[in-house]
This record gives C-alpha cells, sequence and structure tokens, in this order.
C-alpha cells in the first residue's frame, strides 16, 4: 500500500513538473512571435518617386536629397529624378 501511494505522489510530481515545463516553453515562444511581429513590421519596401514601383530598400539604388533617402528600380528612374527632383518630392508628399 505504501509503495502504490509513493507511486501515485511520484507520479502526481512529475506530471506537474511536465506541465510547468510545457507552459514555461508556451509562454516563451509566444514572447519570441512578439518580438519578431514587432522585428517585421520595419519597413523593408519603398516606392520609386519616379515610376511609382515598389522596390526592395537593401536592393534598390539610393539617393539622399534634402535629407531624405529616395529608392529607385533603376538607373533610368534615378536620372530622370535627378533632372527634377522638385517634381517628384512634391509627389511623394502627396
Amino acid at each position: 500500500m505504501k509503495r502504490i501511494l509513493s507511486l501515485l505522489i511520484a507520479l502526481s510530481l512529475v506530471i506537474i513538473v511536465t506541465h510547468s515545463l510545457k507552459n514555461a516553453c508556451v509562454m516563451a515562444s509566444d514572447q519570441q512571435g512578439t518580438e519578431s511581429t514587432h522585428k517585421s513590421t520595419k519597413k523593408t519596401t519603398e516606392k520609386d518617386s519616379v515610376c511609382g514601383m515598389t522596390v526592395k530598400k537593401d536592393k534598390a539604388l539610393k539617393l539622399k536629397h534634402d535629407g531624405k533617402n529616395y529608392y529607385f528600380c533603376s538607373q533610368k528612374c534615378e536620372d530622370t529624378f535627378k533632372k527634377d527632383p522638385s517634381k517628384y518630392t512634391k509627389k511623394a508628399k502627396q
């Protein structure tokens, strides 16, 4: 009888510890999911001011004008922008 009672107590403790560890893992993964969501909200694309095409910031041509970065899909769009930046900066502000 004492052996059965000891085994039941030991089994209960194992279940409690396992359940606690499982909850800790779930909470940790939820926290990591939240962190990755915050990281993914960082904007990685921009609109080409000349043609309107969406471009990836890390692959696009970039030009700084009046303290602001402008991104372009091609050299042609960048050259067009350079010829008359005010035409495209007004469009970008709207």
